[in-house]
């Protein structure tokens, strides 16, 4: 088992992003770098989204992993596939709307370096696996 260091930035910053998004669903004052970045504290609705993309970042994670075979199989392979395709659609997503949307300047200088560098080594990763 050889994992390169794409993969480790790439699982390093799933868990990273769920870790964010987890101390915001229990009221971190770190709204200002996610979800709009229009609220330093997420009002109550939208600490029920930060907690389910914690969820999913938290899955993605353990999608990563399973990869690059640092943990045994616990999703179905055509499953990861899928995910970590929208994953790297997400993130692609997230570039335009961290980089170009949003109103935050701690969003736009904080969040779009992360998301291109989690484009970036999720594009390699789905390249060198199919």
């Amino acid at each position: 088992m050889f994992i390169s260091i794409v993969e480790i930035v790439s699982i390093f910053l799933a868990f990273g992003m769920a870790i964010l998004q987890l101390s915001l669903t229990f009221g971190a004052p770190f709204g200002e770098y996610a979800l709009g970045g229009s609220n330093r504290i997420l009002p109550p609705k939208m600490r029920f989204t930060s907690g389910a993309f914690a969820l999913v970042f938290v899955i993605v994670g353990l999608s990563l992993l399973q990869i690059t075979q640092a943990i045994n199989s616990i999703f179905p392979n055509q499953y990861v596939k899928i995910l970590l395709i929208a994953y790297t659609l997400f993130l692609g997503y997230a570039i335009v709307g961290n980089g170009i949307i949003t109103r935050s300047k701690k969003e736009k200088y904080v969040m779009t370096p992360l998301s291109i560098i989690g484009f970036s080594t999720s594009i390699i990763i789905l390249v060198n696996y199919w």
